[in-house]
């Protein structure tokens, strides 16, 4: 693994213990190497919970500074789709996609079995959970069939929504006028759903479009009593929705040569930001409250 600090633009390396270690099949594959394809990380303790997976190997839990082997993963486990922290307050939790198996998973801090959550999408692109507003959920999207929202961590369906075959490639959860609400990718088209039982199986409004492409990334922040969604797609821009009035702010943010293949808001220096990454192997920050004015 490797982490940076944009605020001195300092990258540092960070060896993993191996995954499997401790696993008797292990010594039939002397060869093996962590697999990384899909990272999430908390803070819990006062230490970096990292947890990472790949094509070829299931989920495991690492201290970020250490490296050490918090919770391993088995060579028989189903290999990692995707897996996304649970943001928010309340316990350090992680949810996990399974290849194959086609299972979404809720991992806690100890070492006992995770929580399966009953899995209505097929085949699992993308997962996003979150703690705020009084709500813990978290929602998958899938490839061709739609996308579905679970309770954390009981693993009761919330909501399910069909997308008519269209692929879902990127979800989030956020808040809106108290209410829980789902933003999703839905090919070159994001939708609102609202999760409160009047809302229905409708989107909250008409598609957001502008993308010229798949969106394939999308995250939410909240400034001030804005409500704002932050996409990115295989057009290489990255824009800036206001959730409340359904219109895009500003012009498209370009900056990457190739498709932007993840969007995660924070706060940087007190300010609230939106870091891209993309195919060109650039990683931009964006300074939301200058766009969202």
């Amino acid at each position: 693994m490797w982490t940076w600090d944009p605020l001195r633009d300092v990258w540092q390396e960070r060896p993993l213990a191996f995954a499997c270690a401790g696993d008797p099949l292990a010594a039939q594959y002397p060869h093996a190497e962590n697999d990384i394809h899909a990272v999430a990380a908390v803070v819990s303790g006062g230490r970096v919970v990292l947890a990472a997976g790949g094509d070829e190997q299931g989920v495991a839990f690492w201290d970020l500074e250490s490296g050490a082997l918090i919770r391993g993963a088995r060579f028989e486990d189903p290999y990692l789709a995707a897996v996304t922290e649970v943001r928010g307050e309340g316990a350090p939790l992680f949810v996990t996609a399974t290849q194959y198996a086609e299972e979404v998973l809720v991992w806690g801090p100890s070492a006992e079995a995770p929580v399966k959550l009953v899995n209505e999408v097929g085949h699992i692109a993308c997962l996003t959970a979150s703690h705020a507003l009084g709500f813990s959920l978290a929602a998958a999207g899938g490839m061709d069939e739609g996308v579905a929202v679970w309770d954390l961590p009981a693993g009761g369906e919330v909501a399910s929504f069909d997308t008519d075959e269209k692929r879902v490639l990127a979800v989030s959860l956020a808040g809106l006028a108290g209410d829980p609400i789902l933003v999703a990718g839905v090919e070159d088209e994001i939708y609102v759903w609202g999760l409160a039982d009047e809302h229905g199986d409708d989107p909250l409004r008409d598609p957001l479009t502008g993308h010229e492409d798949a969106v394939v990334a999308v995250d939410t922040a909240v400034i001030g009593e804005c409500t704002l969604a932050v996409s990115g797609g295989e057009d290489a821009t990255v824009r800036l929705w206001d959730l409340v009035t359904g219109t895009q702010l500003g012009d498209p943010l370009i900056g990457h040569g190739g498709s932007v293949e993840t969007v995660q808001t924070a706060i940087l220096n007190g300010r609230h930001v939106a870091l891209s990454a993309g195919r060109d192997s650039r990683i931009n920050i964006w300074d939301l409250q200058a766009i969202a004015r």
